[in-house]
């Protein structure tokens, strides 16, 4: 369809729509949602509205064969439950009969009758649905799923957020538990993927041009042959949804994350203050810049000069990180502005979490500091880190990571808090980590945004609570996973976990399952805990995509192989078959009795150079997209093989042979350009290794953390791969 029709037909469209409203009906009636339908390019079947006996009989005989007969109403939405379909009429008699059979029906269920739609009746037997509901979050979703009784009995549908594109519609409908009735089906012939992808973008569309509908039914969507056909039509209208209201204040996010100098409004030399303990954790992290205490006591603070007020600061700082009580920020915000400070962060809490009255003084903060020029971080949130300047502006709380390539943001504080430091005690190094709060004014978007084009920054994580935007956060996560992976932990997808979201952080949690729907789209991998978000995101920021789902499974006892083995197929992974020359490579080195097989069961033989140099082989093998190694580190040896007794003990650090080894891991990765992932006997205290390449060897707790992060790393490869241009 060129431009020029498609946009007459979409005129046509909202003719109807129009004539619709003006006349305040509150639904379109099935032959006026058909010609809408028709007018985007819907198959739809032939039929006439007639208002008399002798007319059905007359439409029925211009349609021939079989046909359908329907009654036209405004107020007529549910005509199966009333008995006012009837099928597989076939004579001018039966016609005229069964109009007046609708007509009667229709007066015993007490709705007008405006006409009678008489249409060929559709043959087919497979029944699907397509419709249309308004998120409050992220606008028109479209459904798809099983169709007719099926639908609300078994529930089986799949969601997406409009506009769909092509991807994004070819495969909505492999999402569903009964896609195999899309093939070839007991006799049937596979259904024409285009045309139902078409269907499916063509409601999406539909609900963006014409904001007043506020429903859309395609049930049952029947394949007739291998064609879809709308045998079924409503659309329901509403008001015009709200548009979510946009500041045209730009932050400057650089003075947040970036600051050359930062002042502490609230010092303290107490520790057991949150201005104290902010003061002393920048202190003691080793900030590159200049640090301003102000405290309206003056004098010295952990060797530093107190300045009584933000105007007798000696400059103006890059960041004010306000430690006062909610009633103080309004008028630090205006000192700020005074000043010519751009950028602070505010830390009382007491704002939108409590109710309206807290929501009110929120937007107070956030309308003054925008017109004080000051960009600003929370209320209620617990500060930032950036490594970029060694800054540790936490309070309370003592957290020092190493500098890395992770990034993470977090709706909760004490989440956030809990993410960095299992960062910290499994050695992987973080960029910035930024506690949000409330986001008065800068939120999750807007840092993303920001990130994406960080180059210290190669993977973002985000605990999101809510989504107030979920359009703008669709496209600032659509933009963002192109350059580099996101990885969200999402709470409050419950009804539960909405309603104490909402008391936490004022968040308004949203439709569950259209946040997974965007995120699928967006290509953001979602988990639901802290543990499998610090897995996936570590793995993804310091490993390579895989280029497909083959795994190689290289184990020193054949129980943890198994377990992986089971893990592989649980998470729609394969088992790489290993061609006759790496068998006859590995045969070299093992003993005879070896599997031979995938998993690759080294016999306990993985000490010395016989582990390293198997795992040389199967990495280079052109088979093999991924490899897991099981207990090879963190072996309770007490030979002379990977660990020697007493050696520094249980959760030490690596030892030399397993350093050694570690190195070969980190050089081969960058060699074969293929994620290599360890899982220890025992536990190691750390599970990132940096020697210094563009890669860093990990190692997860188990074989199901190992098969978890190798889906989701595959699952973003394949994203990437279909959904971005070739090239990049």
């Amino acid at each position: 369809m060129d431009m020029g029709t498609a946009k007459h037909r979409s005129d046509s469209a909202a003719g109807i729509i129009a004539a619709a409203l003006e006349a305040r009906c509150p639904a379109l009636d099935e032959a006026q949602a058909k010609a809408v339908f028709a007018a985007y390019g819907i198959p739809v079947p032939h039929g006439e509205v007639v208002r008399s006996a002798s007319e059905a009989a007359e439409a029925a005989r211009r349609i021939g064969g079989r046909v359908a007969m329907k009654a036209v109403g405004g107020d007529i939405h549910h005509k199966t439950e009333a008995g006012l379909v009837l099928l597989g009429i076939e004579s001018d008699e039966a016609a005229e009969d069964a109009f007046h059979l609708l007509q009667e029906r229709a007066q015993d269920a007490d709705v007008p009758l405006e006409g009678v739609l008489v249409e060929r009746m559709i043959s087919g037997n497979r029944e699907f649905m397509v419709g249309m509901k308004r998120d409050s979050a992220f606008g028109p979703v479209v459904l798809f799923g099983l169709g007719g009784v099926l639908t609300e009995a078994l529930g089986d549908i799949a969601l997406g957020v409009a506009p769909l594109n092509e991807v994004d519609a070819a495969e909505l409908p492999d999402l569903i538990k009964a896609n195999r009735l899309l093939g070839a089906f007991r006799g049937y012939p596979p259904v024409d993927r285009a045309a139902l992808a078409g269907v499916i973008q063509a409601v999406g569309r539909m609900a963006l041009d014409n904001p007043h509908i506020a429903e859309i039914d395609v049930n049952p969507l029947l394949i007739e042959n291998d064609s879809p056909v709308a045998a079924d039509a409503l659309i329901i209208l509403g008001d015009t949804p709200k548009e979510p209201q946009k500041s045209t204040f730009r932050p400057n996010l650089t003075a947040v994350l970036s600051p050359a100098s930062i002042a502490i409004v609230g010092a303290s030399d107490n520790v057991n203050k949150w201005g104290g303990s902010a003061l002393r954790n920048i202190i003691d992290g080793g900030f590159e810049g200049t640090v301003y205490p102000v405290n309206p006591k003056g004098g010295e603070f952990f060797g530093l000069t107190v300045y009584p007020s933000i105007d007798d600061l000696p400059e103006a700082p890059d960041l004010a990180l306000l430690a006062v009580g909610g009633r103080q920020v309004v008028p630090m915000l205006e000192a700020c502005g005074r000043r010519g400070i751009p950028a602070a962060v505010a830390i009382a809490a007491g704002f939108s979490e409590t109710g309206d009255q807290g929501a009110e003084a929120e937007k107070e903060i956030a309308r003054i500091a925008a017109e004080a020029g000051v960009s600003m971080i929370g209320p209620n949130c617990m500060g930032l880190i950036s490594n970029e300047r060694s800054l540790h502006a936490l309070g309370f709380i003592i957290l020092h990571p190493v500098k890395g390539k992770l990034s993470i943001m977090s709706q909760s504080g004490n989440l956030g808090v809990q993410i960095v430091h299992a960062c910290q005690r499994r050695g992987i190094g973080i960029d910035k980590f930024v506690s949000v709060g409330n986001e008065a004014q800068i939120g999750a978007v807007e840092l993303m945004r920001h990130l994406r084009d960080d180059p210290a920054t190669a993977a973002v994580m985000l605990y999101l609570e809510g989504i107030d935007d979920g359009r703008e956060f669709l496209e600032a996560a659509r933009s963002t996973t192109a350059v580099k992976p996101v990885v969200v932990v999402r709470g409050g997808l419950t009804e539960y976990g909405g309603q104490a979201a909402a008391s936490h952080t004022g968040a308004m949690a949203g439709s569950g399952p259209v946040y997974e729907a965007a995120a699928r789209q967006a290509g953001v991998v979602t988990c639901t805990s802290t543990q499998d978000a610090v897995d996936l995101a570590s793995s993804l920021a310091n490993s390579p995509l895989p280029k497909g789902r083959k795994v190689a499974v290289v184990t020193n006892g054949g129980g943890a192989g198994v377990l992986m083995a089971d893990e592989v197929a649980r998470h729609g992974l394969q088992l790489a078959e290993y061609p006759s020359d790496l068998i006859a490579a590995v045969d070299e080195l093992l003993p005879s009795f070896w599997s031979r097989r995938n998993p690759l069961d080294m016999v306990a033989m993985a000490g010395g150079d016989v582990g390293p140099r198997v795992l040389e082989l199967v990495a280079r093998c052109d088979s093999v997209d991924a490899v897991v190694v099981l207990s090879v580190l963190g072996v309770p040896n007490t030979g002379a093989g990977v660990r020697a007794e007493g050696e520094q003990g249980e959760f030490a650090d690596l030892s030399p042979w397993e350093a050694k080894y570690m190195q070969l891991v980190s050089d081969l990765i960058e060699e074969t350009g293929k994620p290599i992932i360890n899982v220890p006997d025992t536990p190691l205290r750390g599970s990132l290794f940096d020697f210094g390449g563009r890669y860093a060897p990990i190692v997860l707790a188990s074989p199901a953390a190992a098969g978890l992060v190798l889906d989701r790393m595959a699952w973003y490869a394949e994203y990437r791969l279909n959904h971005l241009p070739k090239g990049e």
